[in-house]
Formats: structure tokens, C-alpha cells, sequence
């Protein structure tokens, strides 16, 4: 396999930085540093994902690490799996779900809980999250497909403690976080865990994206079913999302 090369060259990673004609020497640096950022996400959700599989299939820290390397304490570090906490704030639907996606991952012999299980979860959820995903053509048989292809099986047993990937405890801390900011509540449900699961970067918003199932098409989605109970929530899922703001440097 060491014939695998992405192919590409500064000279074409330049092309568009160099096509608009007006741009400054400013603007075109800002575009490079932007395309170096997605590049960088790219390279790391790529690691990710052999990370997770390597887990899976039974491989130790110091077999990952001597693959990447680095040491087994560097690999760890980067791509822990921390001790499963159950996530507080959390209504029982969404703790159902949660509960779901350890099953799926025992039943996928993996040692960890991805974003991925989160996912297949909510796929078989028969709330608004589940008729999100079914609305948009995102079926739970579709997300287990996904699921063998990228990840594959692995050999962990039934009875194996299974540790939780720093991006999946991400994804419940912003589920959170969607509760408080659409309906000022303090529990989060389950389609505010499908929220944040659409805004994040790992294996399950890969899925959703190879079934163009956007975080903008599942938020148009899930107001149009909120719309006719609480009109007020789906505004706020229409509302496009705050940034930052810039602030201008002085003269």
C-alpha cells in the first residue's frame, strides 16, 4: 500500500487561490490559511477513522502508535477513549438512545462509543429524530451498512468495558447545549442529540453527508415537523447560525 498518495501538488492547491485577478496578497493568504484548515480536518478525520477500525478489530495502543509512529502514551492522548460517564441532563428518550447505541456497539464488538452508534440509534428512534432521518432517506438498515463498510466488526466481547471517543462525548455536551439554545430547556431530547451529531466531525456526519443529509436539510426537516406544535422552535431552526463577530481593527 505504499503507492497510496492523495496526487495532489502546491501547484494545484494554488489554482484557486490564484483565479480571481483582484484578489490581494491579504485575501489570497486567507484563503490558503482556510484551505490548509480543511485540510488539516480532512487529515485528521481520515486518522480517525482507521483509528476507530484498528480498535475495533482488537489492536492495542502500542500497535496503533508503532503504525503511526509515535509512542503508545502519544497515540492514546490523541485519540483516547475516556471512561463512559452517562451524560446528565438527559431526557429518558434521549437516554434510551444512548442506551441503544452501547448495544449496537456490543453487537458491533467494539471497545468504544462512536458517533457512529449515536447514529445507528437514532435511526431506530420512533420520535422526531428517527422521522428526521426516515424523511430524508437515512434508514437504519442504510446507517449499519455504512457502519460494516467504514468501520468493520471487531472482537470485543459482551462483557468488555467500553470507553467513549472524545468526539462522541463532544456530541452529548452539545446536545445539551441545542436544548438550552432551541426551547431554553435543560434536558436534551433526542433530536437535539441528531443536532449534534448533523454539527459535528466524526464517522456519523460522514454518513449522513454520503446520504445528503446535510445539517441544513435535517434542520429544514426536523421544523417542518415541529412547525405545526411549536412554531416558535422551528423559527429558531430556520434562523441561520450566529458567528462570531469580527470585530474591526482600529486605524
Amino acid at each position: 500500500m505504499t503507492g497510496i498518495a492523495t496526487g495532489l501538488t502546491l501547484e494545484q492547491l494554488s489554482a484557486p487561490i490564484e483565479t480571481d485577478p483582484r484578489a490581494g496578497v491579504l485575501d489570497r493568504l486567507r484563503a490558503a490559511a482556510a484551505t490548509a484548515s480543511e485540510l488539516r480536518g480532512l487529515g485528521d478525520e481520515l486518522l480517525d477513522r482507521y483509528v476507530q477500525a484498528a480498535r475495533a478489530d482488537g489492536a492495542s495502543w502500542s500497535e496503533i502508535g508503532t503504525a503511526l509512529g509515535v509512542t503508545k502514551q502519544a497515540a492514546h492522548e490523541r485519540f483516547v477513549d475516556a471512561p463512559l460517564v452517562w451524560p446528565e441532563n438527559f431526557s429518558d428518550p434521549a437516554r434510551a438512545v444512548v442506551a441503544r447505541a452501547l448495544a449496537e456497539a456490543r453487537g458491533f464488538g467494539h471497545r468504544y462509543l462512536g458517533t457512529e452508534h449515536l447514529l445507528l440509534a437514532l435511526s431506530a428512534e420512533p420520535g422526531l429524530a428517527g422521522a428526521t432521518l426516515a424523511g430524508l432517506g437515512v434508514s437504519e438498515h442504510t446507517v449499519r451498512e455504512s457502519i460494516e463498510r467504514i468501520i468493520g466488526r471487531g472482537r470485543s466481547g459482551d462483557s468488555a468495558t467500553l470507553g467513549i471517543t472524545p468526539r462522541t462525548k463532544r456530541v452529548l455536551e452539545a446536545a445539551v447545549r441545542q436544548a438550552k439554545r432551541l426551547g431554553r430547556q435543560r434536558c436534551a431530547d433526542s433530536e437535539h442529540l441528531l443536532l449534534a451529531l448533523a454539527a459535528s466531525d466524526g464517522v456519523a456526519r460522514g454518513i449522513l453527508t454520503q446520504h445528503r443529509a446535510s445539517e441544513d436539510a435535517l434542520r429544514e426537516r426536523l421544523a417542518s415537523l415541529i412547525e405545526p406544535e411549536a412554531p416558535e422552535v422551528a423559527e429558531k431552526l430556520r434562523a441561520p447560525k450566529r458567528r462570531g463577530i469580527r470585530r474591526r481593527s482600529r486605524p
